[in-house]
């Protein structure tokens, strides 16, 4: 079942254009493409606490015990009254952070580079042999890996071209694709980076003449929360 949440990056047509480059980027190689796309690869849970816990002490520090001479009260006049209402404001403020901490740029803003990093890397390697694309006949498979909350990519390959090809060599497709996804342009990013991955394979692993290619793994865009 389809991704609702998917509809905000990658139209239906695009979904299929997708498909269709990793389709004439396979042919004439022996390696299978795999593009796959999730919403998220780092844990959030934190946000809403950080974020709630913020309000909190800033709603305290300025009632309690004023900045410059202002207190909370003087903007919320309602606040003076009965402590009930400042439990409420307060309940008011937790109620927005939680609706904040769903926003993927306050997620990012809270989460840092390396553990982001960290933790797109790890999902990507996770889900490379949920997929079972370690079990390909030749070990030619490469993962195109993108997590749309961090707006970063991963590019596995597996042993059969890891032996011939360093892993510096998917920096070159990492680059641009990386820019692309920082202008919000997914679908040419994905389309971009298999071209590219497709002339890798087909440089370094030619399908045999007489043993054509068979696809093992489908074509189409692999999407996932």
């Amino acid at each position: 079942m389809k991704q609702r949440w998917i509809k905000k990056y990658l139209t239906e047509d695009q979904i299929t254009a997708i498909g269709k480059a990793v389709q004439q980027a396979e042919l004439g190689t022996s390696g299978d493409i795999v593009p796959m796309v999730v919403r998220r690869s780092s844990a959030v849970r934190h946000v809403p606490v950080v974020l709630g816990l913020s309000f909190a002490l800033v709603f305290l520090g300025v009632e309690v015990l004023g900045f410059n001479g202002w207190y909370m009260s003087d903007l919320f006049p309602f606040l003076m009254g009965h402590w009930a209402y400042q439990v409420g404001f307060l309940a008011f403020l937790m109620l927005i952070a939680w609706g904040l901490s769903h926003l993927h740029p306050v997620q990012r803003h809270l989460t840092s580079d390396e553990d982001e990093k960290e933790q797109v890397w790890k999902r990507a390697q996770l889900e490379f042999f949920l997929h079972r694309l370690n079990r390909t006949h030749k070990k030619t498979a490469v993962l195109i890996f993108v997590s749309i909350m961090e707006r970063r990519a991963v590019i596995l390959a597996d042993e059969g071209i890891a032996k011939i090809l360093p892993s510096n060599t998917w920096e070159e497709v990492l680059k641009p694709l990386m820019e692309f996804l920082r202008r919000g342009e997914w679908s040419t990013g994905f389309q971009d980076s298999i071209h590219r991955s497709g002339e890798l394979l087909k440089t370094h692993f030619p399908e045999p003449t007489n043993n054509p290619h068979t696809n093992q793994i489908s074509n189409n865009l692999i999407i996932k929360e």
